[in-house]
């Protein structure tokens, strides 16, 4: 009986793993499917495709200097193009540090672990003067995810003014989720990509402001973000809880 055990185990680990390797298939659940449809416009994401763990973060979100052209579908500048930059930074020690921005005024600043994952330690509102930084970081591409894995994460966040980042104006909590949807064929002016589809949902109070949304991200190997719902004005949304929620497109890479 122990012989006939261990051999329906192996079977079994074998074909989980064979499983894995070939990837696997996941339909996006009903209601990101309509949020997402209603940001980006019907017909972009389409059908679910072979999805497999996440590894190395640069191998989707490639860390070099480039500029990207988003078209905007949603928001308050929706039928508007956006050039948005991937930049380095040098820091004394020689270390690089990256800036993505996901709006003129709107950047995130980018950091990868020793695992290969891309965090992102703070993000930065230059039309309105603030910068937000949270503790830990943001997951912004985690390592290591398995296709429909969720992981939960709670963090520190401050807002501080540019015109004078000592000065601490608005501090919180937040807690929530980053979940690896699956990979689905997206289509964008740029062109049609299988992307692998990141979820980040949270909520928390910060100063006055009590708040919850919800982020998706599409990274297509070797490109970077092709399609993403992000909130557009980081002030309003973090101290006044006005949602700024829009939806951006690849144009041009």
């Amino acid at each position: 009986m122990k012989n006939v055990t261990s051999i329906l185990t192996a079977l079994w680990i074998l074909c989980a793993s064979t499983a894995l390797a070939q990837g696997v298939i996941l339909p996006l659940p009903a209601e990101d499917s309509q949020r997402i449809n209603s940001m980006l416009g019907p017909g972009v994401v389409g059908n679910p495709v072979p999805s497999k763990p996440l590894r190395d973060g640069p191998a989707y979100f490639p860390l070099q200097n480039k500029t990207l052209t988003f078209q905007v579908t949603s928001g308050k500048n929706v039928g508007n193009s956006q050039s948005l930059s991937v930049s380095r930074r040098s820091r004394p020690d020689g270390q690089p540090a990256w800036r993505f921005q996901f709006s003129p005024t709107l950047s995130g600043f980018l950091k990868q672990t020793v695992d290969g994952a891309l965090i992102m330690p703070a993000v930065s509102d230059s039309g309105e003067g603030v910068v937000v930084v949270s503790t830990p970081a943001n997951p912004f591409l985690p390592q290591g995810m398995n296709p429909g894995e969720t992981r939960s994460f709670s963090q520190n966040v401050s807002v501080n003014y540019l015109d004078n980042p000592s000065d601490q104006r608005y501090a919180g909590t937040v807690a929530g989720t980053y979940t690896y949807l699956g990979t689905y064929q997206v289509t964008v002016p740029a062109g049609t990509f299988n992307a692998d589809l990141i979820r980040v949902k949270f909520e928390g109070q910060v100063g006055p402001a009590h708040t919850k949304d919800t982020q998706y991200n599409f990274f297509a190997p070797g490109v970077g973000v092709v399609a993403m719902i992000t909130q557009e004005d980081i002030e309003a949304f973090w101290i006044f809880n006005i949602d700024t929620s829009t939806g951006k497109v690849l144009g041009s890479q």
